[in-house]
């Protein structure tokens, strides 16, 4: 009697144990089928070299401006054509120098890229400080 006391308990725990490993294994399969990526789906990579270029003699007067470290230039000529111009200014600049700078820029650009629309950002510690903006027409 004392064996069929010890047997019904183990028994059901068994059972319990084996519905509630079923339960998991059958949700692995789910979980795995709803993030393992299409086979037929392939992103297409849009090649932008040819769109973009960059005017390596306005960068380097602009990285010679006192104060001023990190230029980038960009100039694309796809979607009506943008001038992106970012670069970061040493921690001890003022709001005013720094708006000196981006408007001098911001001159350059417009001359030479009249029909482009403008974007210079005068960064300090990684935040915009400064920002010149213009849109096409």
């Amino acid at each position: 009697m004392k064996k069929r006391h010890l047997v019904a308990p183990l028994g059901l725990s068994l059972l319990l144990l084996g519905a509630c490993g079923a339960d998991s294994e059958e949700e692995k399969k789910v979980d795995q089928e709803q993030t393992e990526p299409a086979e037929n789906e392939t992103p297409e990579v849009v090649d932008k070299s040819d769109t973009t270029t960059s005017n390596d003699k306005m960068k380097e007067e602009f990285a010679k401006e006192d104060g001023v470290s990190q230029v980038s230039l960009i100039i694309t000529e796809d979607a009506g054509g943008y001038v992106l111009l970012d670069f970061e200014v040493s921690e001890d600049m003022k709001k005013e120098q720094a708006e000196k700078i981006a408007k001098k820029f911001y001159d350059r650009i417009e001359k030479e890229y009249a029909d482009h629309s403008i974007d210079i950002q005068a960064r300090k510690s990684g935040e915009t400080f400064v920002q010149e903006t213009k849109e096409a027409k």
